[in-house]
């Protein structure tokens, strides 16, 4: 079995030279937003969400423990390891972010839809996207972001492309005495 890096790069050699361009080129541009931590998380969480449910309806929950796995071993090797959650977030516009990487990966599965490239090169492709993102941030994290996205994806009303807030400011305010517990998010993972 390859390591993670190897399929990666295994799949962007198929996808060719010009792919991986347009792939930076969306990194990049996401990245110029500056977003907040929780505000770059809800955009993140909208796109996976959207990608989910139009891409990859019949699969959702492979599809999320995909981005969960990959993610965690991203955010496991990276040095110096990610970030911890921050106190102070900064806000943002959580629907431009969220809206340059839903078109970018479209524009992108669709060319590389006309290009010939295979499903599987395809889909590691826009793991590798979405993995690399969200490997950026702590394990606890990660989790808390794709358990929002389940909750979003399990309601009933959930349409593609709406925003998902990931609730990190509640994750870091001191509970009270008089807190419901049955009522909180869960906050990460022991």
């Amino acid at each position: 079995m390859s390591s993670l890096a190897e399929t990666i790069n295994t799949a962007l050699a198929a996808v060719g030279p010009a792919t991986e361009t347009r792939l930076r080129d969306l990194l990049a541009e996401f990245g110029e937003l500056n977003l907040g931590e929780e505000d770059r998380l809800s955009a993140l969480a909208t796109v996976i969400a959207a990608a989910a449910s139009t891409h990859h309806r019949r699969h959702k929950s492979v599809y999320l423990d995909a981005v969960k796995t990959w993610a965690l071993e991203i955010a496991g090797t990276l040095q110096p390891p990610p970030l911890r959650l921050a106190a102070v977030p900064v806000a943002g516009p959580v629907e431009e972010g969220a809206e340059i990487l839903i078109t970018g990966l479209d524009a992108l599965i669709d060319s590389m839809n006309q290009a010939g490239v295979g499903v599987q090169d395809r889909l590691v492709t826009e793991l590798a996207v979405v993995a690399r993102l969200l490997g950026e941030h702590d394990a606890n994290t990660i989790h808390m972001t794709l358990m929002t996205v389940g909750s979003s994806l399990a309601d009933p009303e959930y349409q593609p492309g709406e925003v998902i807030h990931v609730p990190l400011r509640e994750a870091i305010r001191p509970l009270s005495r008089d807190v419901r517990l049955e009522a909180l998010t869960p906050r990460g993972v022991a």
